[in-house]
This record gives structure tokens, C-alpha cells and sequence, in this order.
């Protein structure tokens, strides 16, 4: 459903107008229903008065007047005001709410990959990652709202350093100690039965830390100091081991791995968070992406190896001079290959996104991994799975990830333009966001010690953060104690809350979350957001079964304020769809989504009791535009990802 505002600007563009165009609410209803100012933006532009340029533009839409605009007039100091057709708008979006959402063309084609989550498969899910996972799944649900092809990948980085140090912890940190062999049972053994697992990885692997990176103001004795350089050992020949692939420690390693993202991909379902595909980091160097890449960033000259200075023996790619950090020196300089061989994290990724273009010779093999709760197929990577056509060779590729990985992400789509994928490097985009913390009043109600009025921030080396269940589990537990309804489903609204709670604030914010405000059922929150919709479905059901369907109904001669008001938010979705798929911003789909809510409740309680009412014709309109709302409000809470509850 086109509204009346979208149709008017596409209507301008016909007419040259190419600039972004902005409707407002006029001062007087007398003015208009609503205006532009874009005639005092084309100011400069056309070197004309404001006037002149909107007289002009008024004449050229007279002569083919916008869908649902009667009339446009003019007015000081250049204003153009539009005048819906209230009638034949809410007769056609009465209707057309039933259907599907109609996108508005995009201008781009081809398939958008879009990689989220990407959590070490070390321990159990925090806060901090909830944001990165609901921010991506709800930018693939506008961008194929959009009418965009999107492709969803999950990264496991089961080769990195997170992951060999909670190996080393499960294998040496404590006895019975692994002595070789193929037989783990007894290593199995030490995780208890009644603590999930990822919940235990988080332990031991907090624990490791004090040995593998000691404090040096918090010096260890000599039996500490003994235990440490021991580990410290245990954790270079398994770094060796899961690198070299076919052993019994990288077999292990990747035991570990998928038995942590088994509970990750549950802890992003109760979060309704999915994906196409889930790509090891172990099956791109096995693969051997890194090595074909490796040969071709050499030949182009897009790397150097250092022979002296502070990278010596290390492949890097040059960025220029040195920084002052803490610790001393350090050159600015992207560390691809260290002096001992070793492969960073960032030249795996550099091979990972020419995958995800199509432009390595090679390509993984694939298994079905699982059916998801979404009903949807979940395939993975797998050394010893076969080939399959259809995953990459995107034309877009966006990446998910904190704004503290912003350097690296920059070094690879250097080496992309390097390499002469001009292009693909243009098309290639950081979808970076703030971290999130605590407040301390969240942090102290989870168990978390903290200082009076202090915001927690989290690090899972410390082992100093929420984890993603306990956080469910706790908003769920607030809005039970606040509800005596039985049948109530905690579980889905804790999801609803802790999902638009995540997304109302822009990308560019540091969120502090506080399940006080988070699960309010009014205002701004997705408690709010299902509260409005279970209404009009209690208000169709008390109607009987069929009503507000938009079989037949007559709209009135004239319509109130607040029926006004509900249409035009109704009709503003495909507006805020595009919107957040051009921005890759969630926030215009979370204000367009309360002030849908905001609307229907001015309609609710400006308007008489709808069953009540003594006119048919009056009482079948009004049902009609609440079913309408409840079919636009489902839709948009689909594209958050918050389920739509007929009763809570």
C-alpha cells in the first residue's frame, strides 16, 4: 500500500525533483493535510524564489494530481500543501492491508550477503552480542521486505585464540589432564550435568586467563608462576594442532565449538534470530582460501614482509607510520602472517569476503546442519559435506560488526581495491554499532557485583558480563510479576522487549540497558508495540469471527482526526520499510512503529465504543479500520522480529 505522502514525492521526481523530500503537518487542518518545504530547499538550487519554484511545481502536479491528493496549494514563504482524499485512501488500504507488503522497487539488484552474530564459540552468549544478533536479523527482515534477495551467514571463528584458550582450560586447567590420544571421555566428564555447557566454558575459560595473560599487578608465586608457564605451553602446541587440522586436538576443538554454537543458535531462536548458513573459519583455511589469497595479495604488491622493525618477519599490509599505545610503539601496519606463521584473524577475513563476492576459484562444501524453529533449513560448512551451487557471489555484502572492529574491516576492503575488486570493495559495508552496558541497578538484579551508579560494560576474559539466557530469563520474570494473567506468554514478550529495546536507539549510541524501562507496557517499547495489537484483536474477536474483514463496508462522508491519523501512519510503512533498508538503520521502522501504535490508541480512546455504535455502516467501517491496523501492525511487528500475541 502506497500512502498519499509517498505518492506525492514520487510524483516529484517524475516532475525533476530529485532532492530528499520532507512532508510535515501543517500549523491549521484548514492549511492542508500536510506540506513540503522542498521549493525553500531548491532555493540555492534553482537560484528562484521559494514561491516561484512552488507555484511551478504545484502546476505540474495539478496536471496529474498524486494518487489520493484532491488539491495542492501554495503558501508564503513557499510551502506546498497536499489534500488527501481521505475516502478513496481508506477505501484502497482497507483492502490492500489483507495483501502482502508492496515494496517499492529497489534500484539495485543482486544478492545481498549479510553476516551476523559471528560469537566465539568459547562460551555462552552475552548482551553485548544480543545487540549485534537482532540488529543483523532485523536488517535482512527489511531488506527482503524490500524486495531485496538476502542471504544470512553466521561466522564461527573455531580456529582463534578464544577458542585454543578455553580448549587449553578444559584440557590442562584442572585434573584429570588430557595425556594424549583420541579418547576425551574423561575430559567430557569434568563439564557438569546440571550447568550448561556454554555456562561452564565461560567459567574455565575466565579462569585460564590469569595464567595465559597474568596481571603484572597481581604478581603470581612461584607455584602459580610454575602452573602458568605450563599452560602458557599447552596453549602453543594447541594452536599448532587445531591449525594443522587432522588431529585429535582440532577434532576435539571442533566438538567443543558445536556443542557452544548449538546453544547459541538456541539462544538466538528465543530472540527469533536466524540464519542461511553458518561458515566455519577451520573450512576456510582447509578450504585453502587463505593460502590462493595469500598468493594473489602478493603478487599484486598489496602486502610486504617486514625485515626489520617492530613487525619483523611478519606479512603485513602497509597503512603507514606508528602509534603510541599504552604498552609503547606500535606500528600501524595490518599484521596478516606473524613472524611465526601464525594467520590473523584479518587475512582470513580478507579471504572470506572474496568468497562471499565469488571471486576465489574454490569453494566450501556443505551439510544440512539442522531445521531451525523457524521452520527454515540451516546449512553449515563442513569439510567432509559436498558441493553445492547457490551459496555467495553476492553483489553486496554487509558485515556486522562493533565499531572496535572498524580498522579491520577497513584493511579489508583495502586489500579487496588492491586486488582489483574495485568494486566489490565499494559494495562492501561495515554495519558497525556502539557497544552495549548495564546499568547498575540491571547488573546488581542479575547478580552482577558492581559500584553504586556504575554502568557495567562486559568482557568475557574476565568473565564480567549478562549472559544472553539469564537476560531473557530475567525479563520474562519482570513482566510475569507484573501481570496476573495466567496464560500470559513471558517468554515472547521478554523477546519483544529485549529485541525493540535493542533497535529503537541508533547505531552510532551506547546502549544502557535497564529492565525497568525495557518492559514498561506503555510508551516507547516493544511490550507497547504487542499491547496495541492483542487489543485489536480483542476488540475483532468480541465482534464476532469475521469482522473487520474488508468484504463491505462504506467510508464515511467524513472522517474523524484520529481515523485520519490512522490511516496515514497505516499507509507510511513501505516508506519506513525503504528506509531502513537504503540506511541500514532500524530506528525508522521502531519510530514508524510507535507511532502506529501511538495512532491507533488516539483512535481508540477519542472513539466512542466501536460495538456500541448505532449506525451499521459506521460500526462496519470502524471494524474494518481496526483489522486493518492489525494486519499493517503485524506485518511491522514481523520486520522487528517481535512476535504478534493475540492476548497477553
Amino acid at each position: 500500500m502506497i500512502g498519499p505522502e509517498a505518492s506525492a514525492a514520487a510524483r516529484l521526481k517524475d516532475l525533476g525533483v530529485h532532492e530528499t523530500v520532507e512532508f510535515n503537518s501543517p500549523p491549521r487542518p484548514e492549511m492542508g493535510d500536510f506540506s513540503s518545504p522542498i521549493a525553500l530547499k531548491l532555493r540555492k538550487i534553482r537560484g528562484q524564489a521559494p514561491l516561484v519554484i512552488a507555484e511551478e511545481i504545484r502546476a505540474g502536479l495539478e496536471s496529474s494530481l498524486p494518487r489520493y491528493i484532491r488539491d495542492v496549494t501554495v503558501t508564503p514563504p513557499g510551502f506546498l500543501n497536499f489534500f488527501v482524499d481521505h475516502r478513496a485512501f481508506a477505501a484502497d488500504l482497507i483492502r490492500e492491508s489483507y495483501g502482502p507488503v508492496t515494496p517499492i522497487p529497489p534500484e539495485d539488484s543482486g544478492k545481498v550477503e549479510v553476516e551476523h552474530t559471528n560469537v566465539n564459540p568459547n562460551k555462552a552468549m552475552h548482551v553485548g552480542h544480543v545487540r549485534n544478533a537482532v540488529l543483523g536479523d532485523t536488517i535482512v527482515r527489511a531488506l527482503r521486505a524490500a524486495g531485496r534477495q538476502v542471504e544470512v551467514c553466521n561466522y564461527i571463528d573455531d580456529t582463534g585464540i578464544q577458542v585454543v584458550d578455553v580448549v587449553t582450560a578444559f584440557l590442562y586447567l584442572e585434573a584429570p589432564y588430557y595425556v594424549g590420544g583420541e579418547d576425551f571421555s574423561e575430559i567430557w566428564a569434568k563439564a557438569p550435568s546440571d550447568r550448561p555447557f556454554d555456562y561452564y566454558c565461560w567459567d574455565i575459560y575466565a579462569a585460564v586467563q590469569s595464567y595465559l595473560k597474568p596481571d603484572p599487578a597481581a604478581p603470581l608465586d612461584a607455584a602459580e608462576q610454575s602452573r602458568a608457564t605450563m599452560l602458557q605451553e599447552r596453549k602453543a602446541e594447541i594452536t599448532h594442532a587445531i591449525e594443522a587440522g587432522d588431529t585429535a586436538i582440532a577434532h576435539f576443538a571442533k566438538a567443543l565449538s558445536s556443542r557452544i554454537v548449538r546453544a547459541h543458535l538456541r539462544t538466538a531462536a528465543r530472540l527469533n534470530v536466524f540464519y542461511n548458513l553458518l561458515n566455519w573459519e577451520s573450512d576456510i583455511l582447509r578450504a585453502g582460501f587463505w593460502d590462493h589469497t595469500f598468493q594473489r595479495l602478493k603478487e599484486a604488491g598489496a602486502i610486504q614482509f617486514e625485515e626489520s622493525g617492530l613487525n619483523k618477519g611478519c606479512w603485513v599490509v602497509p597503512m603507514g607510520g606508528t602509534e603510541e599505545t599504552p604498552e609503547g610503539a606500535r606500528s600501524r601496519d595490518k599484521i596478516l602472517v606473524r613472524s611465526n606463521g601464525a594467520i590473523t584473524y584479518t587475512a582470513k577475513d580478507i579471504a572470506y569476503q572474496l568468497w562471499k563476492f565469488g571471486k576465489l576459484d574454490t569453494d566450501f562444501r556443505y551439510e544440512l546442519w539442522d531445521t531451525q524453529a523457524n521452520g527454515e533449513p540451516l546449512w553449515t560448512t563442513a569439510w567432509d559435506g559436498e558441493p553445492r551451487e547457490g551459496f555467495g557471489r553476492a553483489a553486496r555484502v554487509i558485515n556486522v560488526i562493533d565499531v572496535r572492529q572498524s580498522e579491520p574491516q577497513t584493511v579489508v576492503y583495502k586489500c579487496l581495491d588492491s586486488l582489483g575488486f574495485k568494486e566489490e570493495a565499494r559494495n562492501s559495508t561495515h554495519l558497525s554499532y556502539e557497544v552495549v552496558t548495564l546499568s547498575a541497578q540491571a547488573a546488581a538484579e542479575l547478580g552482577v557485583d558492581v559500584e553504586e551508579g556504575q554502568d557495567v560494560s562486559m568482557s568475557g576474559r574476565k568473565g564480567l558480563g549478562v549472559k544472553a539466557d539469564d537476560l531473557i530469563d530475567r525479563m520474562a520474570g519482570v513482566i510475569r510479576s507484573r501481570s496476573a494473567e495466567a496464560t500470559l506468554d513471558a517468554e515472547a514478550l521478554a523477546a519483544a522487549a529485549i529485541r525493540y529495546y535493542m533497535l529503537r536507539f541508533s547505531t552510532n549510541t551506547r546502549i544502557r540497558f535497564d529492565f525497568e524501562v525495557a518492559s514498561q507496557t506503555n510508551g516507547d517499547t516493544g511490550v507497547y508495540l504487542v499491547y496495541s495489537f492483542a487489543r485489536a484483536c480483542s476488540i475483532l474477536a468480541k465482534a464476532g469471527e469475521g469482522s473487520g474483514r474488508p468484504d463491505e463496508f462504506v467510508v464515511p462522508r467524513s472522517l474523524s482526526s484520529e481515523e485520519k491519523d490512522l490511516l496515514r501512519e497505516m499507509g507510511r510503512l513501505p516508506q519506513a520499510i525503504q528506509s531502513a533498508a537504503e540506511s541500514l538503520t532500524t530506528t525508522p521502522l521502531t519510530t514508524y512503529a510507535f507511532s502506529l501504535a501511538s495512532a491507533f490508541a488516539g483512535f481508540y480512546d477519542h472513539t466512542p465504543p466501536i460495538l456500541r455504535e448505532p449506525d451499521p455502516d459506521i460500526r462496519q467501517f470502524r471494524l474494518s479500520l481496526v483489522g486493518a491496523f492489525r494486519e499493517v501492525m503485524k506485518k511491522t511487528l514481523s520486520i522487528l522480529g517481535i512476535p504478534a500475541l493475540e492476548r497477553i
